[in-house]
């Protein structure tokens, strides 16, 4: 009992809210709510749940000796020795297996989607988180995949403007963690490639990609049809708001860890709350 609670654990349950993603495309194309649409998008979401906590726990099982260095992470079951870094192993190549076959249940797409995302966090682990840059592509690469898998398990079309928000927000949130993670901790804690970033670029890396995603979301209900424009409009400014937080939330060193900061900070929980009602009431009411 004591090792399955510190695989609970170690798969990061808090964290599948960025899983959510995976429900982005079905709920703005309006079709969320269809019965068959909405049974592969839950079973989409968990597939891809799967897959995540497969990853985290190879990046733990790669990163015990650093973690274990780390005021917060140092924590985490495969860092303290709570858990065996063989069986961590195992549930993850297990996860990983179960989350490939039955993503190809849902087509060759969905199937190809999440042996990318392994593929990539494999090579991240092994090679890539040393790369300035690419790293933080990577990193990113994750958000879109997501969405990618919501559209293809439900044979929803994504969007040029769709994938263009989500792309620029996900290096946003990249470049955010790493900012904080920079000035946040001392440098025996801290990871081998901070040391080929400066704050400078990684804020002017937040602002460019905040700013593409914000114009980006603003041509979208621009060039949308049949939807409540008063929402929208809510919809949008939520979205600045929650942006600006976040922003400002990273350069004091705080968003490390996106889900975290949205489930405690008072502000950004509203903001995000706000966004989602308004955004959903402008495509459904």
């Amino acid at each position: 009992m004591h090792l399955m609670k510190q695989v609970f654990i170690a798969i990061r349950p808090k964290q599948w809210i960025k899983n959510a993603l995976v429900l982005s495309a079905p709920l703005a194309a309006g079709t969320f709510f269809q019965l068959e649409i909405f049974q592969k998008s839950l079973g989409a979401f968990f597939i891809f749940s799967g897959a995540a906590a497969c990853v985290y726990l190879v990046n733990d099982s790669f990163d015990r000796k650093m973690d274990a260095q780390h005021p917060v992470k140092s924590f985490r079951p495969i860092a303290s020795g709570s858990l065996p870094v063989g069986l961590g192993l195992a549930v993850s190549i297990a996860l990983g297996s179960l989350s490939i076959t039955f993503a190809f249940f849902y087509g060759l797409a969905a199937g190809l989607i999440i042996s990318t995302y392994l593929s990539i966090n494999i090579l991240y682990s092994l090679f890539i988180k040393r790369i300035a840059v690419l790293e933080l592509i990577f990193i990113a690469s994750g958000f879109g995949l997501r969405a990618a898998l919501g559209g293809a398990a439900t044979d929803t079309e994504l969007t040029a403007v769709f994938l263009f928000v989500i792309s620029c927000f996900s290096i946003f949130l990249a470049g955010c963690k790493r900012h904080s993670e920079l000035i946040s901790h001392d440098l025996s804690s801290q990871r081998h490639v901070l040391g080929s970033y400066s704050s400078v670029f990684l804020r002017n890396a937040m602002i460019v990609s905040s700013c593409g995603g914000i114009l980006g979301y603003l041509a979208w209900f621009v060039q949308s049809s049949n939807i409540n424009l008063l929402l929208i409009v809510v919809s949008f400014i939520s979205l600045l708001l929650g942006t600006l937080r976040f922003f400002r939330m990273a350069l004091a060193g705080n968003a490390e860890d996106a889900t975290t900061q949205i489930l405690l900070d008072p502000y950004l929980r509203s903001v995000a709350i706000m966004w989602v009602g308004s955004f959903l009431g402008s495509v459904y009411v």
